[in-house]
């Protein structure tokens, strides 16, 4: 899981080529202005018998030299500001890492992948059956669910806020949220359906769930569509 930080890396790098390449030119900009200055030297000492067009030209050089140590102020303030927006955005990416791969949160997936049944489609009363018997008979289940669901609702949460650059982490995460979602989706909407006084329950990880299959379906068209969960694999 290490693509979105690459891309941070790979958008830093091209971030500090421009900023060096605008740095390089505010750079020229002062030195040629100085140069010109001191060519100049001579007559300015002797501002009696300057003309007008001469004082255009030096107004409009001292225009030059402060517009560059103004962009120079600029572009330092810009360094700063995306360096710090780099950095914070290295610490989300860092934070979903660490908290995907606790080992809670990857028992909890494996106890989903391969020993929560699938909910049946179609029937609506062999779904709903299938659904409260798990949520009725399985104290184990219903703990492992949560303990997904609370992740994943806290992820959507994050690329809610727009604190990261949502595209790269919905797809990121949508491996992990498309293939658990098949297991968790129909048990998360039938409790939705059967509490009207929390419109907003889960919300978030719902609409996570939504935007990581529209992610794999625009990206991957071509992928086998059906999940598999068997204990041989990791």
């Amino acid at each position: 899981m290490a693509r979105p930080r690459d891309r941070v890396l790979h958008l830093r790098f091209l971030k500090r080529r421009s900023i060096g390449a605008l740095m390089g030119i505010i750079i020229l900009m002062v030195i040629a202005s100085v140069v010109i200055l001191i060519a100049l030297a001579p007559t300015l000492l002797d501002a009696a018998s300057l003309t007008d067009q001469q004082w255009s030209g030096l107004s409009a050089l001292i225009s030059v030299i402060t517009l560059a140590f103004a962009l120079g102020a600029g572009v330092t303030v810009l360094l700063q500001i995306s360096e710090a927006n780099d950095s914070r955005n290295l610490g989300i990416y860092r934070d979903i890492y660490e908290k995907m791969m606790c080992l809670e949160q990857i028992e909890a997936r494996r106890f989903v992948y391969q020993q929560l049944p699938t909910i049946p489609e179609g029937d609506t009363d062999a779904r709903d059956a299938a659904i409260r018997a798990i949520l009725d008979g399985d104290e184990e289940a219903r703990r492992n669910i949560k303990e997904v669901l609370n992740l994943i609702d806290y992820f959507g949460f994050l690329v809610e806020q727009d604190w990261v650059t949502s595209d790269d982490v919905v797809g990121w995460l949508s491996p992990v949220v498309v293939k658990v979602w098949k297991k968790i989706g129909p048990i998360v909407e039938y409790e939705r359906s059967h509490r009207p006084e929390e419109p907003d329950y889960y919300l978030s990880a719902v609409n996570l769930a939504k935007k990581c299959a529209v992610w794999r379906d625009k990206n991957h068209p071509d992928r086998e569509r059906q999940i598999g969960f068997t204990q041989s694999r990791l």
